[in-house]
This record gives structure tokens, sequence and C-alpha cells, in this order.
């Protein structure tokens, strides 16, 4: 690396060589031209061995003058220029190293936040990072700890086995945000190992990493020799950068988890939306089926009993029919109306009032029994139940919903029980349950049985009547009035219904 620059002391030692008087010749200052050159081809340590030999290769004629004739004007001038190459050599070398060191740490930095703007996880890129930041160091140990939002700690390259340590030199810098400086980490009481590690005083230095808004955490660097002013002021600058960089890399860490939960809701949106569209066709097919098969009947029941004469136990029975029809027809005008309320935003029209449900209860058992005479239909009443307070119709129209799904979804027969009583968990409630040994519902679908347009397909009923509006018109009268719908149920072991309304105050 310095072979050219020596090449050139040899040739202009050679050029003066014999000259009685060289020191006064103007070629003698060309040997500052060689310790330049070591100090920007290798820096301030060529530089110096450069500037010795042009200094020797002077001396030799400077000092015999120096001695024949002492200090006169010449032969100081003669120094001057004996010592020029040195002077001149390592002040550019010094310049040259300083340039070089602050060029390797922007390289160091630039490396470090390629590394923790990878795609790997986080840990992976801090571990890369604290191997650059020891290498940039020319450190023995480096290390990381990082405090996260919520206050938990990540320790990342430390050599030290076990758990974090609030009293340690990182914890106290973590805490205070104060710099420290151990001189010799041997020698410290509180770090002092049975053994040397170097022949050197090995120096530790801790860092905060501060990016102006909040600590994120602190670098703990371990070097052995020294850790002057200079290298000091390296650390604090790489710690700046690196402080910046880790709170970047968490930055760019919670877009992307932010932009990836939000991808996942779009998309759980987007289904959402093709799925309720889906319903919605569905929905539109069921209620031109359901609302035709009632006015079918009345149609045809009609017209029999204006255009023919019948026997009136016959008439009797067409006009049974058509009263059935009816009542069926205006359930369903009752759902679509409370739909369209509900999904307007509109509140249902309400009134308020003792309901015994003793006689709601007693009512419509007798008039599913006689609907339906394949199911055993039984009804309970606590002894000394109370009234509710709630809307008389809308609680007939949450039974009668019930009821009809238990005997819809009993399609061979069965069991179903309706029972109310004062609620063992709900204090000042009055819950009111229905129960069936139907086909049941599966456990991945119950959260969603009390939508709207949902059916659950099955099929020993996928020939059942219905809209998918009945269980979510239940949940809304429920919770209009200040109750609530719950549901247990097993696959072929049916399904338990619990309505819970608010108790009525006892009347004085």
């Amino acid at each position: 690396m310095i072979a050219g620059p020596l090449v050139l002391v040899a040739a202009i030692a050679l050029a003066t060589a014999g000259v009685e008087d060289a020191l006064a010749m103007p070629l003698r200052h060309l040997y500052v031209a060689p310790a330049a050159w070591a100090a920007l081809r290798s820096g301030s340590s060529a530089a110096g061995l450069v500037g010795l030999m042009a200094g020797f290769c002077q001396g030799l004629q400077a000092f015999p003058m120096i001695e024949r004739g002492g200090l006169t004007p010449p032969t100081l001038d003669a120094l001057v220029s004996l010592m020029a190459p040195l002077v001149v050599g390592i002040a550019l070398g010094r310049l040259v190293d300083q340039a070089r060191e602050r060029g390797g740490r922007l390289d160091a930095l630039l490396e470090i936040q390629r590394a923790l703007g990878g795609e790997e996880p986080l840990e992976v890129r801090l571990e890369r990072a604290v191997t650059l930041i020891r290498a940039a160091l020319r450190a023995e140990h480096a290390g990381l700890v990082l405090q996260a939002d919520d206050g938990t700690l990540a320790v990342v390259g430390s050599k030290v086995a076990g758990a974090f340590r609030k009293d340690s030199a990182a914890g106290r810098a973590l805490a205070t945000g104060a710099t420290i400086l151990v001189g010799d980490l041997d020698a410290d009481p509180r770090l002092r190992s049975k053994t040397p590690r170097w022949p050197t005083p090995s120096r530790g230095l801790v860092l905060p990493l501060d990016t102006g808004s909040g600590r994120v955490g602190v670098l703990a660097i371990e070097r052995s020799g020294d850790l002057g002013p200079a290298a000091r002021r390296s650390v604090r600058e790489l710690s700046l950068h690196l402080a910046l960089a880790v709170e970047n890399a968490r930055l760019l860490l919670k877009e992307r988890r932010f932009a990836q939960e939000l991808e996942d809701k779009v998309d759980q949106a987007t289904r959402r939306l093709r799925e309720i569209d889906r319903a919605k066709s569905e929905f539109l097919s069921v209620v031109s089926h359901e609302l035709r098969t009632p006015l079918t009947a009345l149609q045809g029941f009609s017209e029999l009993l204006l255009e023919r004469v019948v026997p009136p136990d016959r008439a009797r029975r067409y006009l049974g029919h058509v009263r059935t029809e009816t009542q069926r027809l205006g359930r369903i005008v009752t759902d679509l109306l409370d739909l369209s309320r509900i999904e307007a935003g509109r509140p249902l029209e309400l009134r308020p009032e003792r309901v015994d449900l003793g006689e709601l209860i007693e009512r419509n058992v007798d008039l599913f029994a006689s609907q339906h005479p394949r199911h055993c239909i039984e009804g309970q009443v606590a002894d000394g139940l109370g009234a509710v307070s709630a809307d008389r119709d809308a609680v007939d129209r949450m039974l009668k919903n019930l009821m009809s799904n238990a005997v819809k979804y009993s399609p061979r027969g069965g069991r179903v029980r309706v029972a109310a009583a004062v609620s063992g968990d709900r204090p000042g409630t009055v819950e009111l349950t229905v129960e069936d040994d139907g086909v049941g519902i599966p456990a991945e679908d119950l959260p969603r049985i009390f939508d709207r347009y949902v059916r659950i397909a099955h099929p020993e009923t996928k020939a059942a009547s219905g809209l998918g509006l009945g269980l979510h018109v239940v949940r809304s009268l429920a919770e209009a009035q200040g109750g609530t719908v719950e549901v247990e149920s097993l696959p072929g072991k049916g399904s338990r219904f619990r309505l819970l309304l608010p108790a009525a105050e006892a009347e004085i």
C-alpha cells in the first residue's frame, strides 16, 4: 500500500544526493508529496511512516549542516522542511481516517436500515442489526434492549442468559435516559468477573435510543481497549440513527399489520355482502312461494264456496282452512312489515302492558296441538308466576314463531314443550322456553340463526316452508322490550330456545 510513496521518497533522495547545497534546492519540498500520497491512500499510519522516511533522508544532510553552522536561518528552514512531510502526512492522514470512519459508519447505517427493513420476522432483523453494529464499532459484544408500547421488553444480542435485570446498567439507562460509561468492566465491583477477559481493560457504554418522542430502548456495547471521545461520538451518532431505524421498522410493521387487518376486514365484509345478496335473492324466491301458497288456498276455497253448493259441515271445514291460511298470510305480512321497520332503523310499534304468560301458552298449545296431531305439544307454567311487562301481540308472535320452528324442525313428530318460570340466573326476569327433540342445529351455525334470511339446511327439513325471518323478528322484538333470546342445541338431539322478558311490578 505504501510502496509507491516510498519509491518516490527514494527517487527524491537520489536526485538530491551528492549536491552540496541540496537543502537550498526547491526539490526538497517534494518530500511532502509522498507523505500526502500515503495519507490519501492508506491513512495516518502509512503517512507517518513515509513522513519519517522523508525526514530521515533530509536529516542526513540537515544534521551535519546544523553541526557545522549552528542554528541559523538556513538550518531552521532545513528543520522545517524536515518536519513538514511528517506533520502534513499525519494531519492529512487523520482527516482521511475520519472521513473513512464516517463513511464506514454511513455504510453500516445503510446496512442496518436495510436489515431492519427486510421481510423477515422482526427478531431476525434485529439480530442481524446487532451483528452489524458490533462489526461497525469493532466491539466484542453488543446488545439491544427494546421497549414496546405496552411496556414489554425484548433483549437482542445479549450474551447473558436469563431475564432482563432492571437494576443493571441497561435497566438504569432505560429508566432514566442517562448515558452510562464503565471504564473497566473487570474492575467494577458490580460486574467483576473471576478472570479478566482480555489483557487490556474492557470498557462498557450504554446509551438510550431516543427518537425525540420517547425512548424505544438502549444500546449496550463492550469493547477492549480505548473508548475515547471520538469512539463515544461514533456510538452516539450510531445510536441516534439506530433509534430512528428501529422506530421506522416498528411503524412499518404496524402499517403492514394494519393493512393486513384492513384487507381481512374488507374480504370479510365483501363475503358478508355477497352472502346477504344471495340470501336476499333466495328470500325473494321464498317470499313469492310463501305468499302464493296461502293466496292459492284462499282463492280455491272461496271459489268452491261461491260456485258450488256444499254441505254445511264441508263448508265449515272450508272456512276453517280459509281462516288458517288468512292467519298464515297475516303473519307473513306482519313479519315483512317488522323487517322493513328494523332495516330502516325505525322503532317497532309496541305497547307494553301486563301480560299473563299462562293464558298465552295455553291458547297456543291448544292451537298447535290441533293443527299438528303428530306432535306431542305440552305447556307448563310455574306456580305463582307473575305477569311480564311487554306488548301482548309481540309476545304472542314470538311464541308462535318459536313453536312453529319447533314443529317445523321436528319432521318426524315428537315432543314440543313450552314452559314459563322465573329466571334463576336473571333477577327480575321471566323466562319462556320452547324445547323440541328435532334435528337440532350444528354448533357452527348457532351464531347466525338469528340473522335475517338465514335458514339452516337439513335433508329432513328442506321442504319446510319459511322466510328465514322468524328468529330475527323474535330477537328484535325481545330486545325492543328490554329482553333477549338464547339458544342451546345439539344435532340430532333437538333445540331449546330461552326467551327472557322483564317481569312486571307486583300490583298493590
